[in-house]
């Protein structure tokens, strides 16, 4: 455990500096970096733009791209899963309330199953719930990423020249087996 502390030390403070020097200093954010923003943003077709559009607002990277087709299913699947949050939220909430009843002590609060009947039903609702969360931020991080790379290639060339070959390769030290893919463009 020692010998991992003392590497942990030198191997930061390899990277720490005592203080910056002053007859050049660094700045934290280059002079062009603005202008660099407002090129990629003000570009004919901005991933930048695509990207910021569809972290706004659901679907509105698709329609920057052009790919309007994809926008009703990024709002299927986000529909989806708020409906499954609110499924899995109002049954959690119902099997938790039985479950205090069935719990609690008090001979007024009288619930149809037994604390241990209810307490897995409580658990999977509760996990199924909790999936469902994590699946709304999946689906609104995929459309935001396929915004991202839909922009990335909406001026990618598809032309009929795209043609595919294999050949063998000859072994110029040793006689090999193999087989190589070329594409010609």
């Amino acid at each position: 455990m020692k010998r991992i502390s003392l590497l942990w030390l030198l191997l930061v403070s390899l990277h720490s500096v005592a203080q910056w020097s002053t007859s050049s200093p660094i700045p934290y954010f280059p002079s062009d970096s603005a202008s660099q923003w407002q090129q990629r943003w003000h570009a004919p077709h901005s991933a930048l733009k695509a990207t910021v559009l569809a972290l706004t607002l659901p679907g509105a990277g698709q329609a920057y791209n052009h790919k309007y087709w994809k926008m009703p299913i990024v709002y299927a699947g986000l529909g989806t899963c708020v409906y499954f949050i609110a499924r899995n939220t109002r049954e959690y909430r119902y099997y938790k309330n039985e479950y205090i009843k069935a719990a609690d002590t008090d001979p007024n609060t009288i619930s149809e199953y037994s604390a241990a009947q209810l307490q897995p039903v409580m658990e999977t609702y509760r996990r199924w719930m909790d999936i469902s969360y994590f699946s709304l931020i999946g689906v609104y991080a995929l459309q935001a990423l396929d915004a991202n790379v839909d922009a990335h290639l909406f001026k990618f060339d598809i032309s009929k020249d795209l043609s595919f070959y294999w050949t063998p390769l000859p072994a110029f030290s040793q006689p090999t087996k193999g087989l190589t893919f070329g594409l010609q463009f």
